[in-house]
């Protein structure tokens, strides 16, 4: 039977209705930790100190479904499937089904990943921007939205290439996190747009704006490319609706943007 459940790469762990391990195989072994030198192991000793009672409280059930538990231990995904056993007047307890699921969770964290994350920048995308801005909604939590915008890339890509306008996407992006606190999101919502979810007080809103006007460069045809980010700000106490709100950051970020076309960056408009 070890054979076969060692090929099968399944772990069987056998425990009474105190915690107390009656039975393990090897793999069960390995990847719980029991140890067959120790004169007694017990579950419980895998859990804090908290949670013990509800671990005997479903081990002492008469009758019950299936439970699952996914723990991380030795850089290692583990599955526990608790499978309750009763025969009366005999056995109360669980057989525990033990597998190494590694390559299932590591894969799944990776499709989650991908699934929030913009895959040059590895900023948030506007999916999980707008599923984290309908908790505020919700919540009637008040935010503040950056939006911010890379001036020139159209000129950048066109003259040197896609290569280098992902180049300077990447150095906004650097620019947009060093700016930001740690509470702070940042997300790439567009091809040159990014948007930042931050706090509704002003202080903290001119704070990042300065920081990133700080890392700002003044393109010239000579070197055209160089980072430059107009930027515009507003606040959930400023509109009705989160739309009116990022309508209204992006119409300061325009004004930004018009600003700098007329000035530094006029001979993007050549």
């Amino acid at each position: 039977m070890d054979t076969i459940l060692s090929e099968l790469k399944i772990g069987l762990t056998l425990v009474d209705n105190t915690g107390q391990i009656i039975y393990f195989n090897q793999l069960a072994s390995e990847l719980l930790g029991w140890d067959r030198n120790l004169p007694e192991n017990n579950i419980l000793s895998c859990h804090k100190n908290e949670t013990k009672h509800k671990v005997l409280d479903k081990l002492n059930k008469p009758a019950g479904v299936e439970w699952h538990r996914v723990i991380k231990a030795h850089n290692r995904y583990i599955e526990n499937a608790y499978s309750p056993i009763n025969i009366p007047g005999k056995f109360t307890g669980a057989m525990i089904i033990t597998k190494d699921v590694t390559e299932r969770e590591q894969n799944l964290e990776r499709l989650k990943k991908h699934s929030e994350t913009d895959p040059l920048t590895g900023l948030y995308n506007r999916n999980l921007f707008l599923d984290v801005i309908q908790g505020y909604i919700t919540g009637s939590k008040s935010y503040g939205l950056v939006m911010l915008d890379l001036n020139g890339l159209k000129y950048i890509n066109d003259h040197f290439g896609h290569e280098e306008g992902d180049r300077i996407i990447r150095e906004a992006t650097e620019a947009i996190r060093s700016s930001v606190r740690d509470s702070d999101l940042a997300f790439r919502i567009g091809g040159d747009e990014f948007l930042i979810l931050t706090s509704d007080k002003e202080s903290v809103l001119k704070m990042i704006e300065t920081r990133v006007k700080k890392k700002n460069m003044i393109p010239s045809k000579d070197t055209p490319a160089v980072l430059n980010l107009s930027v515009g700000y507003a606040t959930s106490c400023e509109a009705k609706d989160m739309e009116a709100v990022l309508a209204l950051a992006d119409q300061r970020m325009y004004q930004d943007k018009q600003a700098f076309y007329l000035g530094d960056g006029k001979f993007f408009r050549q």
